[in-house]
Order: structure tokens, then C-alpha cells, then sequence
């Protein structure tokens, strides 16, 4: 049986206390007191839910008592009650953290749905606490929250995976799903986390500019080169980690100089005839199989067994839903405190509509997803109307779907992937009327990435 959820009822009026425990202690645990020092002792001791908190107390303000219940861990949920509407109380109330307020006498049906919405706030609150607890506790960092065994299994192994600072790591899953973020655990979990964290996408650059980024360069090393050569990111890294996001994507010259690097701990910059020693590990990433990339001859199988000594496979979201609604809540905290807004619950509408949609995108959808709500809206609850880009018809479901809508016909023989994306970014950049901006939108890719699309596929030049 669900335990019951605990509410504390601070009011100094015993007949409205009365009523209230009649209505609540059916389907909650509810105690009493009729003093705001008594009010925060049972607050301490008992560690209600939610606390339904009188303004006008007789022997301290409840504006004040609130300000203390706040400052407790865990701090409950606060309703603010008054027998009058003091707009100026209320305002100070809300600005000190209180979810809501009610007015005495109270509508029976006002004050119902409100205790729904603050318990329900208090649950995600208390969810979102107890996993960033666990995670602090497991991996000694606050930003991946989630339940689902797989995916608690990747972080205990990323944990492990750090303990070794040489072991490369190599983390597999789809866009969205955190991979960087896994790496950054990784790295702040390490015998490496007083020393860099350094990051580069594979995939953003042409292999001249990956070669100079990674390796550096010295002054005149080649047409265009700075005066003052260049740091490359091995020596920026030095100590620490290389994240090497979408490795897949590197060229067969750089896999070979990577290979060597990982071997002898040692490099020649561009144009540089001194060899320069490092230590670091490599943590890569790679949205598709690595290994099946290996065999179809696209990346090097040596360098592949060197990256990959530790394989940590991350889940999509679609398999985690369990994780969908702490996570937005989580968001929500987050992009409140960006963009000066007050949302605090997810209405049942919008809840379904999170936990139907197929989320493509993974995590990273999701939070640009919160992030547009909180950004153009204004209420203090996700509304169902709120999300209407995501149902049907809406922009994401435009994209939703194996084939995209695409109606991709594969043919047996096989076919070139590379033909096929080129294919798709010219229809897509003819389709936008030529325009970079709009296509880019238009494929969900950012524009950088779309421009050495066009450059490397010779589209539009």
C-alpha cells in the first residue's frame, strides 16, 4: 500500500483546523498545531509534505515561519492561508518561495485541486532531491538524474571506469542521450579531476582543421596559420581528459596519429620537428556502432580496441520513461531561475503528452522542449496547450517516426549512407529556398554543421 503523504495545518482557529483534518485525513496523514514555533517543531520532526500555513499567527508572522520552513532539508511545499486578501502579503509570500495561497473561507473545490497540485509538486520535489542525493553520493556529480536500472548500471560503470586513469572509455548511444556528460562524470570521478576537461566534435570540422585542433601547430606550419603557432588540444588536455565526441567521424590520417599518441604518449605539431609528451586519457563517443564501423573498414580496428577497454552503452529516453517527469521538473528548476519565471507543476494534459511522445531527440529534446515553454509562456503550470508542438501535426511529430516520413526504400544490394545524406541535405537546402539558416532549422542540425556539410558534399558552391 502507498504510504500516505504528510501535510502540517499551522492555524491558530480550532474550527478550522477541525474541518480541515476532517476533509484531509482520509487520503493524507495530517497534524496540527496552533502556534508558528509549535508549527515549525512538528516541521522539523515529522518532515511534512506539504504545509498549509496561516498568515496571521498569534505569536509570529507566518511570513516568517515561512522563510524558516525553506531553510529546512527537505524544505516541504508551503500553502499560504489568510482570512483576508492582503495582496501584499500574498506577493511577499510568493516571492519567498510559497507554491500558492487560499483565502478563508475556503471553496472546497479551490482548495482541493490546489492540495493536489502542491502534493504533486512536493512528490517531483522530493524525487528530484532524493536522486540528486543518490547520484552525488554514487558519482560525486548533480546533473544526471534518472531511476531507470540501465541507466543507473552506465553511471555505476562510468564510475568504475574512472577509477583507472588510462583505460579508454568509450560511450555509446544516440544524439541526445548525454554522452558528454557521462564523460565529464567520468573525468570529475578520476585520479584526472584537478586537470582538463577538454572536448572535441569530430564531426563539426573538415580533417585539415581536426588535424590543427588536435595536434596544433607552429608559426608557419601553412598558408593561413597563426604567427605565433598554435596549441593543439592534446597539450590543452595534458594531465586530464580528451573527450572526442563522434570519433567515428575522424579521418584515417588522424585515427593513424591518435593511434600512435595513445601508444607512445608523444606528438609532432604541424610543421614541428620537437616531439611533445603527454598523459591523458581519451574518452570518445559515437552515436553509431563503433565496432560494425570497424568492420566496414570506416575506422581502424587497432585504435578501436585502444578507445574502447570499457564499453558504456547509454539509453534513449523512450526506455526510461519512468525518468521523463523528474527530469522536466528538474529542467523546470533550472530554466525558472534562467528566464525569472515561476513554474512549479505539470498538469495531468501535459503529463501525457511527455510520457506519449517518442522523444527522438532523448534528454537533450526534452530540456530544449521545457525550455521553449518556460521561455514563451507565463503560467505557473505546464498546460497540455503548452506542448502542442510535440502532439500530432505538432513540429517534433513531423520528425517522429523511423523514416522521418521519408518513405526511404533501401535497396538489397546496399546503398552508400553518404550518398544518401547528400542526397537528403541537397533536396532539404533546395526545399528552404537555398537559405543556410532555414535549412539548418529545417534538418535540426546546427549551422556550422550543416555549412561543412554543404562544403564537403560541394552543395551550393
Amino acid at each position: 500500500m502507498r504510504e500516505k503523504q504528510k501535510i502540517l495545518l499551522v492555524d491558530d482557529e480550532r474550527g478550522f483546523r477541525q474541518a480541515i483534518v476532517r476533509f484531509l485525513q482520509k487520503d493524507h496523514t495530517v497534524i496540527e498545531a496552533a502556534t508558528g514555533r509549535e508549527g515549525l517543531e512538528l516541521a522539523r520532526a515529522e518532515e511534512p509534505d506539504l504545509v498549509l500555513l496561516d498568515i496571521g499567527l498569534p505569536d509570529e508572522s507566518g511570513l516568517e515561519i515561512l522563510t524558516q520552513l525553506k531553510e529546512l532539508r527537505p524544505s516541504p511545499t508551503v500553502v499560504m492561508v489568510t482570512a483576508y486578501e492582503q495582496v501584499k502579503d500574498v506577493v511577499l509570500a510568493m516571492k519567498r518561495g510559497a507554491f500558492d495561497y487560499l483565502v478563508k473561507p475556503v471553496d472546497l473545490e479551490e482548495f482541493e485541486l490546489t492540495i493536489q497540485h502542491a502534493l504533486e509538486n512536493a512528490s517531483l520535489r522530493n524525487e528530484v532531491d532524493r536522486l540528486r542525493q543518490e547520484v552525488q553520493r554514487l558519482q560525486k556529480v548533480d546533473r544526471l538524474v534518472g531511476r531507470n536500472p540501465s541507466f543507473l548500471e552506465a553511471q555505476m560503470l562510468a564510475v568504475k571506469s574512472a577509477q583507472s586513469p588510462d583505460a579508454g572509455v568509450l560511450l555509446q548511444g544516440e544524439s541526445g542521450v548525454g554522452k558528454e556528460l557521462f564523460a565529464r562524470l567520468i573525468h570529475s570521478s578520476s585520479p584526472r579531476a584537478a586537470y582538463p576537461f577538454v572536448a572535441l566534435n569530430c564531426a563539426v570540422f573538415s580533417p585539415e582543421i581536426i588535424e590543427s585542433e588536435l595536434f596544433g601547430y607552429e608559426k608557419g606550419a601553412f598558408t593561413g596559420a597563426r604567427a605565433e603557432g598554435k596549441e593543439g588540444l592534446l597539450e590543452v588536455a595534458d594531465g586530464g581528459t580528451l573527450f572526442l565526441d563522434e570519433v567515428v567521424d575522424l579521418p584515417a590520417e588522424v585515427q593513424a596519429k591518435l593511434l600512435r599518441v595513445i601508444e607512445e604518449k608523444e606528438f609532432y605539431p604541424l610543421g614541428g620537428t620537437k616531439k611533445r609528451r603527454v598523459d591523458l586519457r581519451i574518452v570518445s563517443a559515437c552515436n553509431r556502432n563503433l565496432w560494425e564501423a570497424a568492420e566496414q573498414g570506416a575506422f581502424r580496428k587497432d585504435l578501436f580496441f585502444r578507445l574502447a577497454t570499457i564499453q558504456i552503452k547509454l539509453p534513449a529516453l523512450r526506455d526510461r520513461r519512468q525518468d521523463i517527469l523528474p527530469l522536466t521538473h528538474y529542467f523546470l528548476e533550472q530554466l525558472n531561475d534562467k528566464y525569472g519565471k515561476r513554474f512549479r507543476t505539470v498538469s495531468p494534459d501535459a503529463q501525457k503528452i511527455l510520457l506519449s511522445y517518442a522523444w527522438p531527440g532523448n534528454v537533450r529534446e526534452l530540456r530544449n522542449a521545457v525550455e521553449r515553454v518556460v521561455l514563451l509562456e507565463n503560467d505557473d503550470t505546464v498546460l497540455g496547450r503548452h506542448l502542442r508542438f510535440l502532439g500530432p501535426g505538432g513540429e517534433a511529430a513531423k520528425m517522429e517516426g523511423e523514416d522521418a516520413g521519408l518513405g526511404v526504400e533501401l535497396p538489397d544490394e546496399g546503398v552508400s549512407l553518404q550518398a544518401l545524406e547528400k542526397t537528403v541535405i541537397k533536396k532539404a537546402y533546395e526545399k528552404c529556398g537555398r537559405n543556410k539558416s532555414k535549412t539548418a532549422r529545417f534538418l535540426s542540425i546546427p549551422r556550422h554543421v550543416l555549412l561543412y556539410r554543404l562544403k564537403k558534399y560541394g552543395i551550393g558552391s
